[in-house]
């Protein structure tokens, strides 16, 4: 575990006034030589229960995010049982809302930064642009 990522994670969710941060990483199986994703980092966790988090590409917001190579958000998370069964990690870290947004290098995801808010609010688009910047300026600390 890098503390240096961590550290940062740390500091972005102080600066940015955010409950939960969580950056995903991919990994693949060896056996089996399928892809799964993970959350490797996360800074404000309630919990321990994100590590058991495993996710196919296209699976939760990390895998939607993974998947699409775009950004994603949604709100009222909490309010909808689909969302609580189809994304676990706002489901384990009581979420009401969240934005993603893929850490891309040479036009590739190489992982997911996602910013989540456990009381409702809605998410202005200077949000989802600060997210997005704040994973372009990850790329560096994850090539390490």
């Amino acid at each position: 575990m890098s503390v240096q990522i961590q550290a940062e994670i740390d500091n972005m969710r102080k600066q940015l006034h955010v409950d939960f941060i969580g950056i995903a990483l991919s990994k693949v199986n060896e056996g089996t030589n399928s892809r799964t994703i993970h959350w490797a980092y996360v800074s404000g966790n309630t919990n321990e229960n994100y590590r058991r988090i495993h996710l196919q590409v296209g699976k939760g917001i990390a895998g939607i995010v993974w998947r699409t190579g775009r950004s994603y958000q949604a709100s009222e998370l909490q309010r909808n049982p689909k969302n609580l069964l189809e994304l676990p990690i706002a489901r384990m870290e009581k979420l009401e809302t969240a934005v993603a947004a893929p850490i891309l290098k040479n036009g590739r995801v190489q992982g997911v930064l996602l910013f989540g808010s456990r009381t409702p609010n809605v998410m202005e688009m200077d949000q989802l642009k600060s997210v997005e910047d704040k994973a372009e300026e990850l790329i560096p600390l994850l090539e390490e």
